[in-house]
């Protein structure tokens, strides 16, 4: 399925599973802000298994020119981890920059922007050598994943009270990827249990008909009438108390 057909049922998961698993009445900042995480990182979630995929919406989202080719990926992954490494040897930074002030102002931020530059590098690396639908489009990788969404959710300790309703409803979009996968030339879902893709008999094609109007504009149609009907009440009704 393409990108947009994709957010389409990130926007459907979160409809279905957020309202069942947090109540927020839209009355403070902080309703506010929780819901914006959860829309905004579910569809993320929803495009994530298409990382291994260069030129994928997700890679030029995160990575622009860099995410367009495995090549691209590949040779912008190798100089990233170069800065980096070049960023953890002051000695070398005294070689190139003979500044006193640049190299203490370098050093003294070195490491965190090394840190960042090295995980990009790693991360463009890893996605130049992946297969198309291999380890991101499996069940089991959904594990990996809430492990890392966790691990950042402890730098935000105002969204704690919401923590698990969030893993969960980063992890409903990111299935919707799976099951929307299914539905179109199938994946190895259940690999290493059931190796090889799985697929349905009749799969809808990417871009055709039946992925483009029946099955994004289904998927948004359901969104906007869970929204209307979970949230657009108790909005008004916020409304017209003040």
């Amino acid at each position: 399925m393409m990108g947009k057909t994709h957010i389409a049922g990130a926007l459907a998961s979160w409809a279905l599973v957020y309202p069942m698993l947090a109540k927020t009445s839209l009355s403070t900042p902080q309703d506010a802000l929780v819901l914006t995480v959860s829309l905004g990182g579910t569809i993320l979630a929803g495009l994530l298994p298409d990382v291994d995929q260069p030129g994928s919406m997700i890679d030029q989202t995160l990575f622009g020119p860099l995410g367009k080719t495995r090549i691209g990926a590949m040779l912008g992954g190798l100089l990233l981890l170069g800065i980096s490494f070049f960023l953890r040897s002051p000695v070398l930074m005294a070689r190139v920059f003979h500044s006193l002030i640049l190299l203490r102002t370098l050093i003294h931020y070195a490491p965190w922007i090394s840190l960042i530059l090295g995980a990009l590098g790693a991360c463009l690396v890893i996605i130049a050598i992946l297969k198309h639908r291999g380890i991101t489009h499996k069940l089991l990788f959904i594990g990996p994943f809430l492990w890392g969404v966790n691990a950042l959710l402890e730098f935000l300790p105002i969204l704690a009270p919401w923590r698990m309703s969030l893993l969960l409803v980063f992890g409903a979009g990111y299935l919707s990827h799976l099951l929307l996968d299914l539905i179109a030339d199938g994946v190895p879902l259940l690999d290493p249990i059931i190796e090889g893709n799985l697929r349905l008999p009749l799969p809808i094609h990417t871009g055709s008909f039946w992925d483009v109007v029946v099955i994004r504009y289904g998927l948004l149609a359901y969104f906007a009438f869970a929204v209307a009907n979970s949230y657009l009440p108790a909005a008004w009704s916020h409304y017209l108390h003040i």
